[in-house]
């Protein structure tokens, strides 16, 4: 039995369940009412995934929601990836695949995309590679885009929430539990630049060959991700990547949407799960005590990859962000506001200065008190003081004596004194053999 046993649909309006190799059953809430009185027969069935946002096709108006199935090779018949409208159960678009080992299905967040990654064998099931079938949702006929440039198999994929790019890792060595972790790569691609209002042809942008890396965690506003090496206690790095590195960009990379930088890179021994807080700005590590004992805690670092905090916790379990509630903006607010964002940043700047200024006026202020409080005390005790020694018979100065015999010291030493010494010089010298 697959989990979760239901899937819903991104409205809430429809839940769904598999029934493995036979058929999907679709019900509507709030009813719990089958979709017409019946399944939808789909022989061979293995899997189905909602599109995780209501989807926006071209030239369609009406009311809809996608889900994504695929069927493998049962006989002589290829295997079949499907897309299918509800409620009217209208297949959008089919695709046949041969020589699959196996498929799983990816959407992007705003269901712009849906990319059903694929393994294929060689005639001989020897050896096994990669391809990536991307289905361009919002475009009219929902073309599909082929990438099959990827020699190797790809144990993860992920797209960048909110954006058309997306990174995977391959790896060359059988997938499995291993003691060390196996090399593998890691690839991003991206559009190219286009001038129309769809995005252009996916390209390969980079691959960064000799990792152990086998996670990826995008921020959930974009642009930033972290490349991970998880539950494995041989390797526990972590990449902070920039897609959108304002720096000068390689000139091949010109045409791309993306540039590629990496940021910095940490590690965190014995990391066991990865999690970025809903802002997109902190990233949290863990290693939990669910998964080894060893050196249990949890880092928390900025988007940057620079360590904010290190906390080794004995029998540690567990780390969540608190959640953030959904914004109150309409999308024509927030759009209005990303507009004029310069100009309310020039206010906020405005008040932040003079909000700093008023600040450190208060501290001149207050260390201005402070010193005319110490000057008065001052001249206090002065006062007091030279009253005590005049009723004792003591000198005003108590430093007046000991100042003139210093005095008179050094000047004892600036007299000129003279020094007689007395210089033996040899005029001539001469040598005489004196013979006997």
């Amino acid at each position: 039995m697959q989990w979760p046993a239901f899937k819903w649909s991104a409205d809430d309006k429809y839940v769904a369940r598999l029934n493995p190799g036979q058929s999907i059953s679709v019900y509507e809430l709030p009813r719990m009412n089958l979709l017409d009185k019946t399944s939808i027969k789909i022989e061979g069935v293995v899997d189905f995934d909602w599109a995780p946002s209501s989807p926006h096709r071209e030239g369609v108006k009406t009311y809809e929601q996608l889900f994504c199935y695929w069927t493998p090779e049962i006989g002589s018949n290829p295997a079949k990836v499907g897309l299918m409208s509800v409620p009217s159960k209208q297949i959008v678009r089919t695709l046949n695949l041969f020589s699959v080992s196996d498929a799983k299905l990816h959407w992007q967040s705003e269901s712009a995309y849906l990319c059903v990654k694929v393994d294929r064998h060689s005639k001989s099931k020897k050896s096994q590679a990669t391809t990536l079938e991307i289905f361009r949702i919002k475009e009219k006929g929902v073309p599909v885009e082929v990438v099959d440039t990827i020699k190797d198999t790809v144990i993860n994929f992920a797209w960048e929430p909110k954006g058309d790019r997306f990174a995977i890792i391959t790896t060359t060595e059988p997938a499995g539990p291993t003691a060390v972790a196996p090399k593998t790569a890691v690839a991003f691609f991206c559009p190219e630049k286009a001038k129309g209002p769809h995005a252009g042809n996916f390209k390969h942008l980079r691959t960064l060959d000799k990792k152990n890396s086998n996670a990826i965690y995008w921020s959930p506003r974009g642009r930033f991700v972290v490349i991970a090496t998880v539950h494995n206690q041989q390797s526990s790095d972590l990449d902070f990547f920039d897609l959108d590195f304002e720096g000068e960009k390689p000139e091949a990379e010109k045409d791309m949407t993306a540039n590629l930088q990496l940021m910095n890179t940490a590690d965190h021994y014995g990391v066991t799960d990865v999690e970025w807080d809903p802002s997109g700005r902190f990233v949290a590590t863990w290693a939990s005590v669910w998964k080894h004992s060893m050196e249990n805690g949890y880092h928390i670092y900025d988007f940057k990859g620079e360590a904010l905090r290190e906390e080794p916790v004995d029998k540690f379990k567990q780390f969540a962000w608190r959640p953030r509630p959904p914004t109150l903006l309409t999308k024509e607010e927030q759009k209005a506001i990303r507009k004029n964002l310069r100009e309310y940043s020039r206010v906020f700047e405005q008040e932040d200065a003079d909000r700093g200024a008023s600040a450190d006026l208060a501290v001149v202020e207050a260390r201005r008190n402070m010193l005319n409080e110490w000057y008065s005390w001052r001249e206090d005790m002065e006062a007091e003081l030279a009253e005590e020694r005049a009723i004792l018979g003591l000198p005003d100065d108590p430093h007046a004596a000991l100042l003139e015999a210093k005095t008179k010291s050094i000047e004892g030493y600036d007299q000129e004194t003279v020094i007689e010494e007395i210089v033996e010089e040899v005029l001539e010298e001469s040598e005489e053999i004196i013979t006997t």
